[in-house]
Order: C-alpha cells, then structure tokens, then sequence
C-alpha cells in the first residue's frame, strides 16, 4: 500500500496496549499505519498502561459522553473529556500487588450485583458531545473501527456510525454475547435485547471481523452476516532467531509455562495442570509450573502458590517475550470445563496462540473439544491436546511429552511450520488493512 492508501481510521472499544488480547492483536494488525491517520477514542477508565508506537492521539471519553443515572453518577469516578496526552506506558516487570479494598468491593460486588439484577445494562451511556463533534470534525474520519463487548459500546457504535455516516468495521475478539447477562432475574429478557442490538450492529456495519475460522463460521449462522477471521499476527523476523531447535531439558527440572490472562473462562483449569504437575513431583518428577499473567487478583494468585509447583514470574516486557516463550520446555493452553468458560470462550483463538507455535515450544492444548483452539490443535495436529475433563487424561498427557522428545519435535515442526504460513504479519496485516483502506463512503 502507498502514502496515499492509507484512510483515517478512528478506534472505539480497544485502545492500544502490549498486555490484553485485544490491545496486542490491534498493535499487530494496525502496525506501520501513518500516525496522523489514526486515533482512539475510549473511556476514561481505560486510558491506563497505553501504548503510543502505533497511535499518539487518544480521545477521553468522559463525563460529558459517558453519563450515569443518580444515584450512581454520585459515586462514578469523573473524567475530563477531551484528547488525552499519554505516554508510551508499556506493562513493566513488577510483582504482583494486592488491589485496594475499594477496587475489589467495586469489581467483586457492585458491578456483579448490578449485572445481575440487570442494572448495568442501562445505568450508562455513551454520547456524543458537543466537544467530541467538534473533535470529529478536526480529525475527520473515513473509517470506524470497533472492538465492542458491552450493551452501551454497541449503542453507541451504531449511533457513532449514524452520526458521522462513515463506514464502520466490527471486530469480534470473544463471543461475549453469550455471557453478557446470563444470570438473574431478568437475563432472558436483556440477553435477547443485547443480542438483537448487536444483530442491528453487525447489519449496520460495512465489514465484520472475528477471531477464528470457528467464529465466523457460528456467526453466519447465528447472525447471518459474514465474517473476516483475523487472529493475531506474528512478524517473524522478531521471533524466528529463537525459535526452539533443541528438544532435550537443558535444566534440571521440567520448566512448563502458561503465559495470559486469568479470568472468565481461565482459572480453573490452572489449577488442575498445577494439581496434576504436583503429584508427578511427588511421584519422582521435577516440575516447576510457571504462571507469567497480568491478573493481580488477590484469590486467584495466592491459590494458584499454594501448588509446590508453581512458581508466578514477575510480568516482562514484550520484546523478552520471545526468549521467555522458547526457554520453557513446555508452553500451556487451557480454557475451563464449566459453561460460563465454554460460552464465552468456545470461539476464540488466544491471542498468544500464534506466539506459543511460532517460539517452537512444545504446546499441551487443555480445553473442551468444541473450542476453536482444540479444534484447531487437534485439526492440525501441532500440540498435545487433552479435551476431556480428565484429570488421569492430562496426567497421561504431561508424561508423554516428558517422556518422548520425538514427539515434542514433531508437534513442535508442525506449529511453527503452521505459523509462518498461516500468522505471518506481512501477510495478514496486508491483507486486514487492504480490506479497511478498500472501504468507501456510501
């Protein structure tokens, strides 16, 4: 693509970071856009830990765009509306720290209470102001872009594109319509009027972006709008130098690693590899299970130490990632067996998935097998994949790829092979940002 290709492209729903799913595969997928066509617009909550090599300009969505019902704007933290000046905050290494009772009683009470009975679903909403218009008309967009996964980021989304009537690109990263309101009294009634203004959202919109291959293809039917997969790429030139070559234990214990998020759908199944891990360490083995994520919850962190085996690394740049990934002697996915994890994970594809293939260690897979990622796995036969919820089955599996470095070799060719085909960024970002530069005022 030329200088003169490239459109402006405004983003809500995702800012840019080198931490979240989303963050990372924006960064990705939008590297080497020209900065003066490109910024940002979200909530002010958000702004936090953003990245600035791909975007400078970001927009604060504040409080005269994001307004509460009283009595709940009396107790909303106020942001200033208006372009934010941020500087580049990528995550630095640090320990991870307890969060302040008011974060915890605000995240693991209130927000959940008002889930449930339904609250939230309307207690905000996101507007354009008098200010942001003004700011719309000095940045004049040719494109919008959205990453949404709440009732009042997809209100406003179709109103964004009504209002500046500029073609507008939606990209799925979870299926988190399935679990927006799965609860309480009134869940059937908003889970239908979420999914019903979704729907109009993805008719709305001239381009719609998923995951994976598994999305697009539940999404057609579901929605009956066509879907664009577009996972996360990988430039290869920034990983191929360590790609693993040699297969035997270079230490004297097993080093086996899950790098990512823990949350929704992501705990359970940490425990039981850390459980199974355990008792081979007591059966003569030498494990050490290390867990590097940015979650900072207090339970989840102090249960996941109570394991001999795990050991929780300090969070590390972005650039040691590489090394990091290709040092383990095994990298591990896993979703959790319950439905609250099945329904909000079933079609995605991790964003470090193509990270753990191309850095050439082998990958255990633990997770249901309707998921797309054991779908994928299994298909291609690029990892060790254990899709029932056995603990005996992953106990098995863990003392296979121990035990037969043949095997780790062969899946190890497999999912890098599979990577630089199908993940490689000068392709798939070519492709991805051909498709939004090719869009047109109606």
């Amino acid at each position: 693509m030329t200088e003169g290709d490239y459109k402006k492209v405004l983003i809500f729903g995702q800012p840019f970071n080198d931490f979240s799913g989303g963050g990372i595969t924006l960064t990705n997928l939008f590297k080497g856009w020209p900065k003066d066509r490109i910024a940002v617009a979200f909530l002010g909550h958000g702004l936090s830990n953003v990245t600035t090599d791909i975007c400078e300009v970001y927009y604060q969505l504040g409080c005269e765009e994001h307004r509460w019902l009283f009595p709940f704007n009396l107790i909303q933290r106020k942001f200033e509306s208006g372009i934010k000046t941020v500087k580049s905050a990528a995550v630095k290494p640090s320990e991870h720290l307890p969060r302040k009772l008011r974060y915890r009683m605000v995240n693991h009470v209130f927000y959940p209470l008002l889930r449930w009975l339904g609250v939230l679903h309307f207690v905000s909403k996101i507007s354009v102001s008098e200010k942001f218009a003004n700011w719309l008309q000095e940045f004049k967009p040719d494109v919008l872009y959205f990453q949404v996964s709440t009732r009042e980021e997809v209100l406003f989304a179709h109103d964004l594109m009504g209002f500046l009537k500029k073609p507008g690109v939606i990209h799925v990263m979870d299926d988190w319509i399935s679990t927006v309101s799965n609860k309480g009294p009134f869940s059937r009634y908003w889970t239908n009027k979420i999914n019903s203004e979704f729907k109009n959202l993805l008719d709305k919109a001239d381009l719609n972006f998923s995951i994976s291959d598994a999305m697009s293809a539940e999404y057609l039917k579901r929605y009956n709008n066509t879907f664009f997969p577009f996972h996360n790429p990988i430039d290869l030139s920034e990983w191929k130098s360590w790609t693993k070559k040699e297969f035997g234990f270079g230490n004297d214990f097993v080093k086996i690693l899950y790098s990512g998020r823990i949350g929704i759908g992501i705990s359970e199944c940490l425990f039981e590899v850390a459980e199974v891990l355990d008792s081979l360490n007591r059966e003569g083995y030498n494990v050490k299970f290390h867990i590097q994520t940015t979650t900072k919850e207090t339970s989840v962190i102090e249960k996941l130490q109570s394991f001999k085996s795990v050991v929780i690394n300090p969070l590390a740049k972005r650039e040691d990632i590489p090394k990091i990934f290709s040092d383990a002697d095994i990298l591990v996915l896993a979703n959790d067996f319950n439905k609250k994890g099945l329904d909000y994970l079933m079609f995605s594809m991790p964003t470090k998935a193509s990270e753990y293939m191309i850095s050439g260690t082998p990958i255990l897979v633990y997770s249901p097998e309707e998921t797309a990622v054991s779908q994928f796995f299994i298909k291609n036969e690029c990892g060790c994949c254990v899709s029932s919820h056995s603990i005996l089955e992953l106990k098995d599996a863990f003392i296979s790829l121990i035990g037969d470095e043949k095997y780790r070799m062969k899946i190890s060719y497999k999912a890098v092979e599979l990577a630089t085909e199908r993940f490689d960024a000068s392709k798939v970002r070519l492709r991805f940002q051909e498709m939004i530069s090719s869009l047109k005022n109606t």
